[in-house]
């Protein structure tokens, strides 16, 4: 049972590392650019802090680790440092650029007026300016900020 859970685990692990490279071609070839955001996945996945119950002596309230540990294995589950570190050096020996932009604000500022403030997300999935009214889908305006970024560093560096 435990050589067959091996081979599966290895299949699997196999498969992931063979998206993740051919994800990453299809990226190179199709932009010379690529801006990323320069998530820190390791402080993503800490545990919650534990909290100290005041009223019991030796408790601890309830902290939401049950929760976190779902995200935090769906976060690990999906490769995130694997591909990157796969499209980073696909990049490098192809001669294009791979350029990490803070994600700071990137789903809360406005791509039209550039207006930043956490209202402009009215759901997890929605944006709405507060000052021009732009809408759009919230991953949809972090992509096109992270991409303006990408684009200023690039120039930055070249001059």
């Amino acid at each position: 049972a435990a050589k067959k859970l091996g081979q599966i685990h290895r299949k699997v692990a196999r498969q992931r590392t063979d998206h993740a490279h051919k994800s990453a071609l299809g990226l190179l070839r199709a932009a010379e650019v690529i801006a990323v955001e320069d998530l820190r996945i390791a402080n993503m996945t800490k545990s919650p802090a534990v909290k100290p119950d005041p009223e019991q002596a030796g408790g601890f309230l309830p902290n939401g680790s049950a929760a976190k540990a779902g995200l935090n294995k769906s976060i690990l589950d999906a490769g995130w440092g694997v591909f990157l570190a796969i499209l980073t050096s696909k990049a490098e020996s192809a001669g294009r650029d791979v350029i990490a932009v803070d994600p700071r604000n990137t789903s809360r500022t406005c791509p039209q007026c550039g207006h930043v403030s956490g209202a402009n997300r009215t759901t997890q999935a929605g944006f709405v300016c507060l000052t021009c009214g732009y809408a759009a889908n919230a991953d949809v305006v972090a992509a096109s900020n992270i991409k303006r970024a990408g684009l200023v560093l690039r120039d930055a560096r070249a001059a």
